[in-house]
């Protein structure tokens, strides 16, 4: 169940990001009045008619390509992924869940790579700042998907008594985000697997 309820906050962290992308997105659109001046004119027999224009139509803001469940290069396709490998764990398949989240952290890696050196590249102009936030925010929402994949993988090699690789993603996890819960986490399986010593009060 802790695994469900960290995956819960992940997916709102997850939409909160992508609220704020398409926020960004809205800002460089042209907005179109509601309600357009009525035109008059003057009638066959000379009578002037004031003529009610209809109201323009309001474009909604395309989805992000991030929220869009089938895409596989966005973060909610990862995400279900993620949940998938969850409930393997939780049915003790640890085969089954050891293949998905081989693949999936790889790409997940890939991925917070290749936004970050995007956001890089763009931030140098700044006529690209909104774009480059974009870049940021994917790289973020990225590199903490790809260190929950290191998460439950960790758990899955432990289950397997394949504890070396078990720390090196651990380990990973740590130097990534130091002082998340997720490091935490972490850090006590480290212990738990006699890797080392829990500090004494």
């Amino acid at each position: 169940m802790n695994y469900l309820k960290t995956f819960q906050a992940l997916v709102f962290t997850a939409i909160f990001s992508l609220s704020l992308i398409s926020s960004l997105k809205a800002q460089e659109k042209i907005i179109v009045p509601l309600s357009p001046p009525a035109q008059t004119t003057t009638s066959s027999s000379g009578n002037q008619v004031t003529i009610k224009n209809q109201p323009a139509a309001i474009k909604s803001a395309p989805i992000s390509v991030q929220e869009d469940p089938s895409n596989e290069l966005g973060l909610i396709y990862s995400v279900k992924k993620l949940e998938e490998a969850t409930k393997l764990i939780e049915n003790n398949n640890l085969n089954d869940a050891e293949i998905l989240l081989a693949s999936i952290k790889d790409w997940l890696t890939e991925a917070a790579e290749h936004h970050y050196s995007l956001f890089q590249t763009l931030s140098k102009n700044y006529k690209n700042q909104n774009i480059s936030k974009i870049e940021k925010a994917h790289a973020l929402d990225f590199a903490n998907l790809r260190d929950q994949s290191y998460f439950l993988l960790a758990k899955v090699y432990i289950g397997q008594n394949k504890l070396k690789p078990a720390i090196k993603l651990l380990l990973d996890i740590i130097k990534s985000q130091p002082d998340s819960e997720l490091s935490q986490k972490a850090y006590k399986l480290i212990q738990d697997i006699k890797f080392s010593d829990k500090a004494t009060n």
